[in-house]
């Protein structure tokens, strides 16, 4: 599996638990079962008591055990080790003893360091091979993400025709009919997926465009990155570019309030107020919300909450009456107080736009 950074999506980031699972090694854990999500840069095999000073972190630290003859000399071996921030110890049985020692197994749970078994046959140089093959591999990948990433944003920006991906789109197995387009923001922590069958994935300034046949993969990676995502589509290839525009048009909304957002969460009256700006907001605000909320409590009124039970009965004067239990002419009354004192009419439909406007920057500010 690779690991995701903000510059690329393929830098590799292998945790001990993917190591010890996989079936070449024959691996067998025998202590520090609390770390097995720590990530794997690379192997170092030592047998110096206190390999510390060598060691730059996130290593597995291979050894045979010709320095730990002694309990006290596998305890400190093992502190020397977890203080470096190395990931794992392996011990290869068979050369210097036929199992772990029990002194070092001890220091390594209580350390909460994981320590694997490697079987005789294993030689240490195959876990850097296979790091070496896993780092080529991820190299490919970023590399190709990369470039998709860069064709999908010409095609978003109109610089190129939908036809630019459309091999990528093929290799990728999509089907030929209408795509989903997802963006997310590729996380600062790194974190891993694999590319599965029939998804296309690219990026670029940190982000990740996401094409697939249905909703699902775009869900999964958002879940799995603990980022939010913008859906658009489902579109055509020949209309990419509009699925593309929904998308990150769907992730800037989502980056304000979280979660998922598709594309037809954004022609709605709370999107729209969403994408506009704090300094814009500020004069509906000023003018009309806050004048109110002054007068209630100069005046200990109900304004404010008289306005927004209108406006939650879609400027019915019936519906909004028996909601705050008024008579009819009370709640008539108050209206025209609030066009006192704001300028603006609830009746009238332009002023009504004007008047929600203000509550909903109101009660985002408060």
């Amino acid at each position: 599996m690779t690991r995701e950074s903000p510059s690329g999506l393929s830098r590799l980031r292998l945790t001990v638990a993917e190591l010890l699972a996989e079936s070449r090694f024959q691996l067998r854990l025998v202590a520090g079962g609390r770390g097995l999500d720590r990530p794997i840069r690379w192997a170092h095999s030592t047998e110096l008591l206190n390999p510390g000073p060598y060691l730059r972190g996130h290593e597995i630290v291979l050894t045979v055990g010709a320095s730990l003859r002694e309990p006290a000399a596998a305890v400190a071996f093992a502190e020397s080790v977890h203080a470096s921030t190395a990931s794992a110890i392996g011990y290869g049985i068979g050369d210097v003893t036929p199992e772990v020692p029990e002194a070092l197994r001890e220091a390594c749970e209580r350390l909460g360091l994981p320590l694997f078994e490697v079987p005789p046959d294993v030689p240490f140089v195959s876990f850097t091979e296979w790091l070496a093959e896993r780092l080529a591999t991820a190299h490919d990948v970023e590399h190709d993400r990369q470039e998709v990433g860069r064709l999908l944003g010409l095609v978003g920006s109109g610089l190129a025709s939908a036809e630019a991906v459309r091999g990528h789109v093929e290799r990728a197995g999509l089907p030929d009919r209408p795509l989903v387009v997802a963006a997310l923001p590729v996380p600062e922590v790194p974190t891993g997926t694999e590319t599965p069958p029939g998804v296309l994935l690219g990026v670029a300034d940190g982000v990740a465009v996401l094409l697939a046949a249905d909703e699902l993969p775009a869900r999964e990676l958002a879940a799995s990155w603990l980022v939010p995502c913008g859906i658009g589509g489902p579109v055509p290839l020949a209309q990419l570019s509009r699925g593309l525009s929904e998308s990150r048009a769907a992730l800037d909304l989502a980056r304000r309030r979280g979660g998922i957002v598709r594309s037809g969460d954004l022609a709605t009256f709370t999107a729209l107020l969403g994408g506009i700006g704090p300094h814009r907001l500020e004069p509906f605000i000023e003018q009309i919300a806050r004048p109110l909320a002054a007068y209630d409590a100069a005046h200990g009124t109900r304004l404010i909450d008289t306005l927004q039970a209108f406006l939650e009965s879609d400027g019915s004067v019936g519906t909004a009456s028996r909601a705050l239990f008024l008579h009819v002419n009370s709640l008539r009354h108050r209206l025209a107080r609030i066009e006192a004192v704001t300028g603006r009419n609830p009746l009238r439909f332009e002023d009504r736009i004007a008047l929600a406007v203000a509550m909903w920057a109101w009660g985002a500010q408060n």
